[in-house]
This record gives structure tokens, C-alpha cells and sequence, in this order.
């Protein structure tokens, strides 16, 4: 509960510091610009950015619902997410010409008064590279932080399997060099000893060749990864 209180006043705070600086950035470019004229500023400002605060969870929820990659390849949601920013930006602008509508009708800054249509029309123009471009920018910081992710899963994944591999190729290594395997080896050499020597040192050449084998295979391997890394 109090995460969102704090999120809900920061963003509050945030609000209302971009709107007082616009308006004082348009005070300083029009330096006789009337306390009227600064009050709609800075109540367009307001409106602005709060439909703004309040469609961006909305955005957020969407592209990780429908992503526009997935493991590094590009999905049919990018032209989802065309056919919503275009969506998004129509939205945004109703409040903002309703809200220009009002002030033409009440002749804020000189304006004259307008219908809702004419309104929305100009807003639109006006707002609408804007509008799509802060659709895309929450959509491209949500994509990137997937990817993040999926680049995280991967490489653990990538890491597992081959430390599973690894510690395979160490268990068949043991196996040619087992002790019991090879204490039977030897025994069968001895029996061949008397009955047929040059049998026996055959048998005994192919057992020390295959512990040969055995030996430079896991010395490899260990080269390649420490055992406790294997073990862990």
C-alpha cells in the first residue's frame, strides 16, 4: 500500500513540476504574456501529463502481454503496437481538445470560439508526433528490458547444458579408468601370463592404451572447466 502512495505522489510531484516548467519556459519566450494566459499553460499541461500517467500503465501491461520480440526475433505485435500508438494518440488528444474548446468558448488568449471537431482536429496535428513517440518510447523500454531477460535465460540455460554435457564426459572417463575395472583387467593379463604370453601383453597394451585415452580425455576436460564448477 505504501508503494503505491509513493508512486501515486511522485507522479503527482513529477506532474506538477513539468507543468510549471513549461509554463515558465513559455513566460520566458513570451515575456508579456498575461496571468490568463499562463493559467491555461499550465492547466493544459496538467491535463496533458495526467492523461499521460494514466495511460502508461496501460501501455506497459500491453507490450509485455504481446511483445514484439521473443528470443531475439521479431513478432506480429510490432503491428499491433502501430495500430495502438495511432489509437493511443487519439485518445490522448480528446481531454486536451475538449479542454481547448473551453477556453476558445470563454475567449482565454484571445481565441475565438470553436466546435469540439475543429478542436480535436488541431490538437491532433499539433500533439500527435509527440504522443506517438512517448507510446513508443514505454513500449521500446519495456521491449529492451525483455530482452534483457531472455538473453539472461538463454545464457543460464546455455551455461546448464553445458555443465551437464561436461560432467557426462567426465562420468565416461571415469568409467574406462574405473579402479574395480581396472584391477580386472590386470587379473585376466595374469591369467594369460602362462597359457598364452603374447595374448596376455596384448590384453595388457590395449588396457594401458584405453588408460591412456581415458587420462588425456579428462585432463581436457578439466582443463576446459574446473571440477568444483561441474560438481556445484
Amino acid at each position: 500500500m505504501r508503494r503505491w502512495v509513493r508512486i501515486i505522489l511522485g507522479t503527482a510531484t513529477a506532474i506538477v513540476t513539468i507543468s510549471t516548467l513549461i509554463t515558465l519556459q513559455q513566460w520566458i519566450i513570451v515575456p508579456n504574456m498575461g496571468w490568463r494566459s499562463a493559467y491555461v499553460v499550465m492547466l493544459d499541461g496538467l491535463i496533458d501529463w495526467t492523461v499521460w500517467a494514466l495511460l502508461t500503465p496501460l501501455i506497459i501491461w500491453v507490450a509485455r502481454r504481446a511483445p514484439m520480440f521473443r528470443k531475439g526475433r521479431p513478432q506480429p505485435a510490432i503491428l499491433l503496437h502501430a495500430l495502438l500508438g495511432t489509437a493511443a494518440t487519439a485518445i490522448w488528444t480528446i481531454p486536451i481538445a475538449y479542454i481547448t474548446m473551453l477556453f476558445a468558448r470563454f475567449g482565454f488568449d484571445g481565441m475565438q470560439p470553436i466546435p469540439y471537431s475543429s478542436a480535436y482536429l488541431y490538437e491532433l496535428q499539433g500533439r500527435s508526433f509527440y504522443y506517438s513517440l512517448f507510446y513508443w518510447l514505454v513500449v521500446g523500454i519495456v521491449t529492451a528490458r525483455q530482452l534483457a531477460t531472455d538473453a539472461q535465460e538463454a545464457a543460464g540455460e546455455a551455461a546448464r547444458l553445458e555443465s551437464e554435457a561436461l560432467a557426462a564426459d567426465l562420468q565416461a572417463a571415469r568409467v574406462h579408468y574405473d579402479p574395480r575395472g581396472l584391477a580386472h583387467e590386470l587379473r585376466e593379463a595374469a591369467a594369460l601370463a602362462e597359457a598364452d604370453p603374447v595374448r596376455a601383453e596384448e590384453h595388457i597394451l590395449e588396457t594401458a592404451g584405453e588408460l591412456q585415452r581415458s587420462l588425456a580425455l579428462t585432463s581436457s576436460l578439466v582443463a576446459q572447466r574446473p571440477v568444483h564448477a561441474v560438481s556445484g
